[in-house]
């Protein structure tokens, strides 16, 4: 009896994982490309590994919002431009999108606007390249939700690899 249990707990246990990489896969193949802005980044930190902490300019847009109102906030309206580059529609309405605007999860959490993660890792030694980047990439899906997949430069070029599946 404890074998069959510990054996069905160790199945559920997997069909849980498979389950959260198959939504990373099927969020990366059917996603919007998204780019969003990022602002002035620390370049790395030895520290915890090789990673870059990336902060995003449309966070710092949304730093003046009044205090009820920001309350009230946790999907915006945002316009891709011909680059794919997200901008923040100020008084968009989420209920009635217009042809060319998109929704976009966002979270208050202290006293910072949450967009996407704030860390990006990569291989050790290899953060020269990265310290280019302008743009986070994004795959976006119907309900606002986004999936980092890479870093961009000012040129909107992909740096280092995009993993294009887990």
């Amino acid at each position: 009896m404890k074998r069959l249990a510990l054996l069905l707990t160790g199945l559920a246990i997997l069909a849980g994982i498979n389950l959260s990489v198959w939504r990373f896969e099927r969020a990366m193949a059917s996603g919007e490309v998204v780019l969003l802005a990022l602002a002035p980044v620390d370049p790395r930190s030895l520290m915890q590994g090789d990673y870059m902490r990336l902060n995003y300019a449309l966070a710092r847009e949304l730093v003046g919002l009044e205090r009820d109102k920001a309350a009230a906030v946790d999907t915006l309206v945002i316009r891709l431009d011909e680059h794919q580059v997200a901008h923040w529609v100020e008084g968009g309405k989420p209920d009635a999108l217009g042809a060319d605007e998109r929704l976009l999860r966002v979270r208050k959490q202290e006293s910072q606007w949450r967009i996407g993660p704030d860390a990006y890792f990569f291989e050790e030694g290899a953060g020269e390249p990265f310290e280019a980047a302008r743009y986070g990439e994004f795959r976006l899906q119907a309900d606002g939700s986004t999936l980092l997949v890479g870093l961009r430069d000012e040129a909107f070029k992909p740096i280092g690899p995009n993993r294009a599946a887990w």
